[in-house]
Protein backbone atom coordinates (compact mmCIF):
# COMPACT_ATOMS: atom_id res chain seq x y z
CA UNK A 1 0.00 0.00 0.00
CA UNK A 2 2.93 2.15 1.17
CA UNK A 3 4.13 1.59 -2.40
CA UNK A 4 0.95 2.94 -4.55
CA UNK A 5 1.45 5.63 -2.49
CA UNK A 6 4.49 6.76 -3.23
CA UNK A 7 3.90 6.09 -7.20
CA UNK A 8 0.78 8.59 -7.00
CA UNK A 9 3.09 11.08 -5.59
CA UNK A 10 5.81 10.80 -7.58
CA UNK A 11 3.72 11.27 -10.40
CA UNK A 12 2.15 14.28 -9.11
CA UNK A 13 5.37 16.01 -8.82
CA UNK A 14 6.21 15.32 -12.37
CA UNK A 15 3.11 16.93 -13.93
CA UNK A 16 4.19 19.98 -12.07
CA UNK A 17 7.51 19.97 -12.81
CA UNK A 18 9.68 21.80 -16.19
CA UNK A 19 9.54 18.23 -17.78
CA UNK A 20 5.97 18.47 -17.75
CA UNK A 21 5.85 22.20 -18.72
CA UNK A 22 7.91 21.02 -21.80
CA UNK A 23 6.02 18.65 -22.74
CA UNK A 24 2.62 20.62 -22.61
CA UNK A 25 4.64 23.65 -24.79
CA UNK A 26 6.30 22.27 -27.64
CA UNK A 27 6.55 25.56 -29.35
CA UNK A 28 9.28 26.81 -26.09
CA UNK A 29 11.12 23.83 -25.88
CA UNK A 30 11.75 23.91 -29.79
CA UNK A 31 12.73 27.28 -29.40
CA UNK A 32 14.99 26.35 -26.33
CA UNK A 33 16.24 23.69 -28.05
CA UNK A 34 17.08 26.00 -31.52
CA UNK A 35 19.03 28.38 -29.31
CA UNK A 36 20.95 25.83 -27.31
CA UNK A 37 22.21 24.91 -30.89
CA UNK A 38 23.00 27.94 -32.37
CA UNK A 39 25.04 29.28 -29.22
CA UNK A 40 27.12 25.44 -29.57
CA UNK A 41 27.62 26.32 -33.52
CA UNK A 42 29.07 29.88 -32.43
CA UNK A 43 30.95 28.62 -29.66
CA UNK A 44 32.53 25.84 -32.02
CA UNK A 45 33.72 28.48 -34.28
CA UNK A 46 35.67 30.84 -31.64
CA UNK A 47 37.22 27.79 -30.01
CA UNK A 48 40.94 27.78 -30.67
CA UNK A 49 42.20 24.30 -32.02
CA UNK A 50 46.04 23.99 -31.40
CA UNK A 51 47.96 20.12 -32.49
CA UNK A 52 50.87 22.05 -30.45
CA UNK A 53 49.60 24.11 -27.69
CA UNK A 54 51.45 27.62 -26.62
CA UNK A 55 52.72 27.29 -23.42
CA UNK A 56 54.78 28.87 -21.15
CA UNK A 57 58.16 27.11 -19.91
CA UNK A 58 58.78 29.24 -16.46
CA UNK A 59 62.20 28.75 -16.69
CA UNK A 60 65.11 31.78 -17.60
CA UNK A 61 68.14 30.38 -18.68
CA UNK A 62 71.81 31.94 -17.85
CA UNK A 63 74.39 31.37 -20.58
CA UNK A 64 77.76 32.11 -20.15
CA UNK A 65 80.56 31.63 -22.94
CA UNK A 66 83.95 30.66 -21.59
CA UNK A 67 86.19 29.76 -24.63
CA UNK A 68 88.85 27.42 -23.81
CA UNK A 69 87.95 26.79 -20.17
CA UNK A 70 87.16 22.94 -19.18
CA UNK A 71 83.94 22.18 -17.02
CA UNK A 72 85.82 22.45 -13.63
CA UNK A 73 86.75 26.23 -14.70
CA UNK A 74 83.50 26.65 -16.19
CA UNK A 75 81.94 25.94 -12.69
CA UNK A 76 84.28 27.48 -10.23
CA UNK A 77 84.23 30.85 -12.45
CA UNK A 78 80.97 31.05 -13.93
CA UNK A 79 78.27 28.55 -12.33
CA UNK A 80 79.53 29.32 -8.55
CA UNK A 81 78.63 32.77 -9.18
CA UNK A 82 75.87 32.65 -10.60
CA UNK A 83 74.51 30.24 -8.39
CA UNK A 84 75.19 32.29 -5.44
CA UNK A 85 73.17 35.45 -7.11
CA UNK A 86 69.91 34.12 -8.72
CA UNK A 87 68.78 31.45 -5.81
CA UNK A 88 67.75 34.46 -3.28
CA UNK A 89 65.73 35.88 -5.53
CA UNK A 90 62.33 36.24 -4.98
CA UNK A 91 59.83 33.49 -7.46
CA UNK A 92 62.90 31.30 -7.76
CA UNK A 93 61.74 27.94 -7.21
CA UNK A 94 64.96 26.31 -7.90
CA UNK A 95 68.22 26.40 -9.74
CA UNK A 96 69.65 23.47 -12.41
CA UNK A 97 73.42 24.00 -14.13
CA UNK A 98 75.32 22.80 -16.24
CA UNK A 99 78.94 23.09 -16.61
CA UNK A 100 80.61 21.98 -20.12
CA UNK A 101 83.69 22.66 -21.92
CA UNK A 102 83.40 26.39 -23.13
CA UNK A 103 79.86 27.11 -21.80
CA UNK A 104 78.14 27.54 -18.42
CA UNK A 105 74.38 26.94 -18.08
CA UNK A 106 72.33 27.97 -15.30
CA UNK A 107 68.83 26.82 -15.22
CA UNK A 108 66.24 29.43 -12.71
CA UNK A 109 62.76 27.56 -12.40
CA UNK A 110 59.89 29.90 -11.19
CA UNK A 111 57.33 29.23 -8.72
CA UNK A 112 54.08 29.07 -10.60
CA UNK A 113 51.39 32.43 -10.66
CA UNK A 114 54.73 34.39 -10.77
CA UNK A 115 55.47 38.03 -13.35
CA UNK A 116 57.88 35.81 -15.66
CA UNK A 117 59.20 38.95 -17.40
CA UNK A 118 59.68 41.20 -13.66
CA UNK A 119 61.74 37.89 -12.25
CA UNK A 120 63.98 37.92 -15.88
CA UNK A 121 64.66 41.66 -15.01
CA UNK A 122 66.05 40.63 -11.39
CA UNK A 123 68.05 38.02 -13.11
CA UNK A 124 69.55 40.10 -15.78
CA UNK A 125 70.08 42.75 -12.93
CA UNK A 126 71.78 40.09 -10.42
CA UNK A 127 74.12 38.79 -13.41
CA UNK A 128 75.12 42.24 -14.37
CA UNK A 129 75.84 42.58 -10.65
CA UNK A 130 78.64 39.97 -10.72
CA UNK A 131 82.05 41.01 -10.82
CA UNK A 132 83.99 37.52 -10.31
CA UNK A 133 83.67 36.68 -13.86
CA UNK A 134 87.10 35.12 -15.64
CA UNK A 135 88.44 38.08 -18.00
CA UNK A 136 88.09 35.65 -21.02
CA UNK A 137 84.45 35.17 -19.63
CA UNK A 138 82.35 36.74 -22.85
CA UNK A 139 78.81 38.38 -22.03
CA UNK A 140 76.33 36.73 -20.44
CA UNK A 141 72.87 35.83 -21.97
CA UNK A 142 69.86 35.96 -20.25
CA UNK A 143 66.57 35.05 -21.56
CA UNK A 144 63.13 33.49 -20.71
CA UNK A 145 62.79 29.90 -22.33
CA UNK A 146 60.24 29.23 -24.77
CA UNK A 147 58.53 26.48 -26.07
CA UNK A 148 59.57 27.18 -29.87
CA UNK A 149 58.44 24.82 -33.13
CA UNK A 150 59.80 24.78 -36.51
CA UNK A 151 57.15 25.74 -39.46
CA UNK A 152 58.96 26.33 -42.34
CA UNK A 153 62.72 25.01 -43.68
CA UNK A 154 63.82 27.56 -46.05
CA UNK A 155 67.54 25.92 -47.73
CA UNK A 156 69.86 28.47 -49.91
CA UNK A 157 72.42 26.69 -51.74
CA UNK A 158 74.69 27.29 -54.95
CA UNK A 159 78.11 27.68 -56.15
CA UNK A 160 79.33 30.68 -53.96
CA UNK A 161 81.63 31.48 -51.51
CA UNK A 162 80.35 30.72 -47.28
CA UNK A 163 80.34 34.39 -47.39
CA UNK A 164 78.15 34.78 -50.25
CA UNK A 165 75.73 32.33 -49.14
CA UNK A 166 75.73 34.10 -44.84
CA UNK A 167 75.21 37.37 -46.74
CA UNK A 168 72.36 36.14 -48.65
CA UNK A 169 70.76 34.31 -45.63
CA UNK A 170 70.93 37.34 -43.15
CA UNK A 171 68.99 39.10 -46.31
CA UNK A 172 66.44 36.19 -46.43
CA UNK A 173 66.45 36.43 -42.69
CA UNK A 174 66.07 40.25 -42.47
CA UNK A 175 62.63 39.56 -45.31
CA UNK A 176 61.58 37.08 -43.17
CA UNK A 177 61.17 39.25 -39.77
CA UNK A 178 59.70 42.01 -41.95
CA UNK A 179 56.63 39.84 -42.04
CA UNK A 180 54.79 40.31 -38.88
CA UNK A 181 53.23 36.61 -38.67
CA UNK A 182 57.07 35.76 -38.60
CA UNK A 183 57.95 35.80 -34.79
CA UNK A 184 61.94 34.70 -35.20
CA UNK A 185 64.27 33.21 -37.78
CA UNK A 186 67.53 31.36 -37.49
CA UNK A 187 70.18 30.71 -39.41
CA UNK A 188 71.76 26.67 -39.24
CA UNK A 189 74.40 24.93 -41.40
CA UNK A 190 76.67 28.06 -41.56
CA UNK A 191 79.82 28.19 -39.56
CA UNK A 192 80.20 31.47 -37.22
CA UNK A 193 81.96 34.57 -38.76
CA UNK A 194 85.36 34.67 -37.60
CA UNK A 195 88.07 37.61 -38.05
CA UNK A 196 91.77 36.14 -39.13
CA UNK A 197 94.74 38.38 -38.44
CA UNK A 198 97.54 37.49 -40.15
CA UNK A 199 100.92 38.79 -39.65
CA UNK A 200 104.19 39.24 -41.80
CA UNK A 201 107.08 37.60 -40.30
CA UNK A 202 109.55 39.94 -41.43
CA UNK A 203 107.63 42.58 -39.72
CA UNK A 204 107.92 40.91 -36.27
CA UNK A 205 111.08 40.55 -37.18
CA UNK A 206 112.19 43.89 -38.05
CA UNK A 207 110.35 45.05 -34.91
CA UNK A 208 111.73 42.01 -32.49
CA UNK A 209 108.21 40.71 -31.69
CA UNK A 210 107.00 37.44 -31.67
CA UNK A 211 103.09 35.91 -32.47
CA UNK A 212 102.34 35.37 -28.80
CA UNK A 213 102.88 39.37 -27.84
CA UNK A 214 100.71 40.14 -30.99
CA UNK A 215 98.19 38.10 -29.90
CA UNK A 216 98.37 39.21 -26.19
CA UNK A 217 98.00 42.85 -27.09
CA UNK A 218 94.86 41.96 -29.47
CA UNK A 219 93.52 40.87 -26.02
CA UNK A 220 94.32 43.75 -23.70
CA UNK A 221 92.64 45.88 -26.73
CA UNK A 222 89.63 44.15 -27.13
CA UNK A 223 88.06 43.78 -23.41
CA UNK A 224 84.30 43.72 -21.83
CA UNK A 225 85.31 43.46 -18.18
CA UNK A 226 82.86 44.66 -15.46
CA UNK A 227 84.39 47.56 -13.08
CA UNK A 228 82.26 46.81 -9.87
CA UNK A 229 79.73 49.79 -9.38
CA UNK A 230 79.56 53.56 -7.87
CA UNK A 231 77.25 54.33 -5.11
CA UNK A 232 75.98 58.22 -5.40
CA UNK A 233 73.06 59.89 -4.19
CA UNK A 234 70.73 59.01 -7.15
CA UNK A 235 71.44 55.52 -6.69
CA UNK A 236 73.77 52.97 -8.06
CA UNK A 237 75.67 53.00 -11.51
CA UNK A 238 77.17 49.77 -12.74
CA UNK A 239 81.00 50.60 -14.12
CA UNK A 240 81.71 48.09 -17.16
CA UNK A 241 84.39 48.38 -20.15
CA UNK A 242 83.10 47.84 -23.26
CA UNK A 243 85.72 47.62 -25.88
CA UNK A 244 85.26 44.49 -27.71
CA UNK A 245 85.76 44.37 -31.48
CA UNK A 246 83.69 42.77 -33.66
CA UNK A 247 84.18 43.89 -36.95
CA UNK A 248 87.68 43.60 -39.19
CA UNK A 249 88.23 47.01 -39.41
CA UNK A 250 87.75 47.52 -35.62
CA UNK A 251 90.96 45.00 -35.47
CA UNK A 252 93.11 46.48 -37.74
CA UNK A 253 93.23 49.83 -35.60
CA UNK A 254 94.59 47.92 -32.92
Amino acid sequence: MSDKRAEVRLSAKLLTGPISWMARNSVASNLLMIVVFILGLVGLSSIKQEVFPDFQLDIVTVSVPYPGASPEEVEQGIILAVEEEVRGLDGVKRVNSTAAEGVGTVAVELLLGQDNNAILADVKSAVDRIATFPEDAEEPIVSLMSNKREVVSLVLSGDQSLPSLHDAAEEARRQLLADPRVTQVELFGIPPLEVSIEVSRARLEGLGLSLDDVARQVTLASLELPGGEVETNGGEFLVRVSERRRSANEFADI
